[in-house]
């Protein structure tokens, strides 16, 4: 049996998602309110929910120091929120879930959808959290932390030294300037849509440059990197990273 438990200050809130959820997501077959974070975490210890619908802004306790005082945290987290586009860039960037009320229906599905295909190790959540907290408070996004959740830990990286990411089939490998790699599960067009203001850009279907380890395109149609590696151009964004590179 699928539980779920809905953490929101606004009664109304609580009470669109929960009819939505029971309209529209068989898979889960039994919710349970809260609207006074007080209260949410005993309730968690009581009701062992398996996915945690959470508002960020609320009286009292908002989301994050919620999530703060739960130290055993075998459950999912996704965020409802209404916050603006920097606070939602550090919470992707930290590699949560979340839904931007007013909550839509198909992306409901999606997320929940995900949480039942996934197996993940949610005690890396807490390392998470922290991540979301120090992107928000950082003082530009250039400084937003990435997290690369692993099976052997959580690593964290600055875009800005990321020099690129490539496309293995349904993973993303990273090259870093430190010369270290890492493989991540997850498309190469997740970390596009992410990265893309940071200064990246898609050279080819299978590769996403920093621009600014880029030294320049050769004869053959490559784009030559500082590392001295080589990565393709493809013709059709030949002209868009020319464009961007001047």
């Amino acid at each position: 049996m699928l539980k779920v438990l809905l953490i929101d200050d606004e009664e109304r809130a609580t009470d669109a998602l929960r009819l939505m959820i029971e309209k529209t997501v068989p898979a889960i077959q039994q919710v349970m309110v809260c609207n006074d974070p007080r209260k949410a975490a005993d309730i968690i210890t009581a009701y062992q929910p398996a996915l945690v619908f959470l508002d960020i802004q609320m009286p009292h306790l908002n989301g994050f120091e919620l999530m703060e005082k739960i130290p055993n945290k075998n459950f999912k987290i996704i965020f409802t929120t209404a916050y603006n586009e920097y606070a939602i860039q550090a919470i992707r960037f930290s590699a949560f879930d979340y839904l931007l009320k007013p909550i839509d229906v198909e992306e409901l599905q999606g997320c929940v959808q995900r949480f039942l295909e996934n197996n993940e190790d949610y005690q890396q959540q807490y390392a998470l959290l922290k991540n979301i907290i120090h992107n928000i408070q950082a003082p530009s996004p250039s400084e937003f932390r990435l997290a690369l959740p692993t099976k052997a830990g959580v690593h964290f990286l600055v875009p800005a030294e990321i020099i690129r990411c490539e496309s293995l089939g349904n993973y993303t490998k990273f090259f870093m300037e430190n010369g270290r790699t890492y493989l991540i599960s997850k498309t190469l067009g997740e970390y596009d849509v992410l990265l893309t203001p940071h200064h990246f850009i898609r050279t080819h279907k299978s590769h996403l440059v920093n621009k600014r380890f880029i030294a320049f395109i050769d004869h053959d149609g490559f784009a030559v990197l500082k590392d001295s590696s080589k990565v393709e151009v493809s013709r059709r964004r030949k002209d868009e990273v020319m464009q961007s590179l001047k």
